[in-house]
């Protein structure tokens, strides 16, 4: 059986494993997919989201490209990201 790999939180002082996959759908017009701005633990949710708002309020897409609304998505390794359940609800907890 293969090993999974576990992926970290986000957050600097923080080694736990990610619950959670903060993303925005991203296109070039000719493939779409999560842009991944971070992964985050359930203490670190909103320290990660609000950091990757910032960092995706300074992005300014190339011609042809667009990227929507950041989002939460419960993280599950190994499981392609067209198969993430989005956490709306968790989300506006969050968004400044």
């Amino acid at each position: 059986m293969p090993k999974t790999h576990v992926v970290a939180c986000s957050h600097p002082e923080c080694r736990e494993p990610a619950a959670y996959k903060i993303a925005a759908r991203w296109s070039d017009g000719r493939l779409t997919e999560l842009k991944t701005y971070g992964f985050a633990c359930s203490e670190h949710i909103g320290v990660v989201f609000r950091e990757s708002e910032r960092r995706l309020s300074e992005y300014r897409p190339a011609t042809g490209e667009s990227i929507e609304e950041l989002a939460i998505y419960r993280h599950e390794a190994g499981k392609r990201d067209r198969f993430l359940q989005r956490l709306w609800g968790l989300e506006e907890n969050y968004r400044s």
